[in-house]
């Protein structure tokens, strides 16, 4: 990597670290401002410092951390920005929690309701031109991590709109900014503090190549040399780069990104709690251990079905680790399958190719407008003749005893990314399962469930924004295989107002690939934590889980790879 124009750019870029006279300034200037008269909350500091920034500069990026008060900086950034036309953007699960929250914050702060939009409606075809109708003068994203993928259609969308709205202001806020990558958020950064200001590379191959350079990436050989990356370390960082250059690259970037004005983050975790993680082992059984030497050594599942990637593979284990897997009942014949495969390969290469088209419904009309195309007239014949129907067939339902028991005997909340294992649990243990939308069977939210209780928890639903600090005692069924989704999901019980002197996690791990999403969850974490100095509660955490090296002859054969 080469000293160039946008090295040299970012490395003039100013810098600024506040002191703690400043942060308390602040909070008593801006609590004192935006408080109605009857108001008796007080700004948290690092609300504080992201309005100050967002009313000196317009926009803000907030990689901050979860449970620090984002919810109240959507409703207040507009305020501070005077703007006119604001929309606050958040995952559809949070729709409800978040207006309940809204009818609270106005008895305390100067705020108006806010026009609220999901990710998920802005992703959809009816709503392709949804930013232009409204013509928003600001944005507001919170959970602004659903933004990484460029080529998804709800983020393709806000490309265009900024693009042709550069002056909109911007203000995207998570606490998982990153996954493993400075692409998941280049553009972010872009948006809310404008080319000048931006401390990442504006062009991509320039950004590619820092990318290459920084990022997590598991067993790639040959990576981007981050020497040119040398002129951003302090003294220290200088020193010491021959002994590691990519780990002192990370820190250096780190320095930069969190001391660029505009960029609001802390590295406090102020949570007294500790955070405990144990491991959960599974109880043997033959037909589970039949099924996954058939899976291991012919790549098949138990009923046959073969399989062709590695993908697959991590995906059948984590399932059968529980005592089922999935199948399609009936089989879809071959012919549907192949139409369907020309179709979706024919979609993906017009939209990677398209500025203006989202998503394969939009493929679908322009291609009916322009006459239609063979892979598009084979898929539509023969689509509605094969209607995908899954359904698990158990072969040991030991896991689910294991977490019945836990349920019965800690009170506590379980976890998990399967619907059907959920629904099994919920069924055996008569614990309400809080599925879509963070609702139960009788549309309960899991807020206004008795706090406390046992409850079976989707990971995909309550995993972000859920305020659950009345619970302490967690349980993972399957780890999630990523450090974004572990921090989130700690995140909603070890957070300001936990009583606890500790949150625990006791974990499923029932297969090497449990183990294995383990450590590169905690690679992820350590990645972000050097790359972005965000603190990490997986690093924190104490756990006893064994290294993936060491599983190899371990006693239990689901462990071995």
């Amino acid at each position: 990597m080469k000293l160039n124009d946008e090295l040299r750019r970012i490395e003039r870029l100013p810098r600024r670290v506040w002191s703690q006279p400043e942060i308390d300034e602040a909070v008593e200037t801006l609590t004192e401002m935006l408080r109605t008269p009857n108001g008796t909350q007080r700004l948290r500091e690092i609300q504080a410092i992201a309005l100050h920034e967002i009313a000196t500069l317009g926009g803000m990026a907030g990689p901050i951390p979860v449970g620090k008060g984002k919810t109240l900086l959507s409703f207040l950034a507009p305020i501070v920005a005077d703007a006119k036309r604001p929309l606050l953007v958040i995952p559809a699960k949070l729709v409800d929690k978040t207006k309940r929250a809204m009818k609270e914050a106005v008895q305390h702060w100067q705020i108006q309701e806010l026009p609220i939009m999901t990710y998920e409606w802005l992703g959809r075809v009816q709503a392709a031109s949804a930013l232009e109708d409204m013509q928003p003068d600001m944005v507001v994203c919170d959970e602004s991590h659903r933004l990484k993928n460029k080529r998804a259609a709800v983020t393709r969308r806000f490309v265009r709109y900024f693009k042709q709205n550069p002056t909109t202001k911007f203000v995207p806020m998570s606490g998982t900014f990153t996954k493993r990558s400075l692409l998941d958020y280049a553009h972010l950064l872009l948006w809310s503090l404008g080319e000048d200001n931006t401390p990442l590379p504006n062009n991509y191959s320039d950004l590619e190549l820092w990318s290459d350079a920084l990022d997590e990436r598991k067993g790639q050989m040959r990576r981007a040399d981050p020497g040119g990356l040398r002129v951003l370390c302090n003294q220290e960082e200088y020193d010491a780069w021959e002994s590691d250059p990519r780990e002192y690259a990370r820190r250096a970037f780190r320095r930069r990104l969190i001391e660029t004005p505009g960029v609001v983050t802390t590295q406090d975790v102020s949570v007294a709690a500790s955070i405990n993680i144990s491991i959960v082992e599974p109880v043997e059984c033959a037909d589970v251990n039949d099924a996954f030497k058939t899976l291991r050594t012919k790549w098949e599942t138990p009923d046959g079905h073969p399989f062709a990637d590695a993908i697959a593979l991590f995906r059948h284990a984590r399932e059968l680790a529980l005592g089922f897997y999935y199948v399609w009942d009936p089989r879809p014949p071959r012919d549907w399958l192949d139409a369907r495969r020309t179709w979706c390969a024919y979609a993906r290469n017009i939209l990677s190719n398209s500025r203006t088209i989202d998503s394969e419904a939009q493929v679908k009309d322009l291609v009916e407008a322009r006459g239609g195309a063979p892979e598009l007239t084979r898929w539509l014949a023969i689509k509605d003749t094969f209607e995908p129907h899954t359904v698990p067939v158990w072969l040991d339902h030991s896991s689910l005893e294991i977490a019945r028991r836990w349920l019965e005997d800690e009170e506590g909340l379980v976890w998990t990314e399967h619907v059907h294992f959920a629904q099994k649990l919920s069924e055996l243990s008569g614990i309400p399962y809080f599925g879509r939308l963070g609702r139960d069977a009788k549309g309960r939210p899991i807020e206004l469930y008795d706090p406390g209780g046992p409850a079976i928890l989707s990971m995909r639903s309550n995993n972000e924004g859920r305020n659950l600090q009345a619970w302490s005692k967690n349980m993972i069924i399957s780890p999630p295989a990523n450090g974004q989704e572990w921090e989130q999901i700690i995140g909603r019980t070890h957070r300001d107002g936990q009583e606890a002197d500790e949150v625990s996690f006791d974990v499923a791990c029932f297969c090497f690939e449990h183990i294995e999403a383990f450590w590169q969850a905690m690679r992820d974490a350590a990645y972000v934590h050097t790359c972005t100095g965000a603190p990490q509660k997986l690093l924190l955490a104490d756990h006893n889980f064994p290294t993936e090296a060491s599983l190899m002859f371990h006693r239990c054969r689901r462990w071995a790879k």
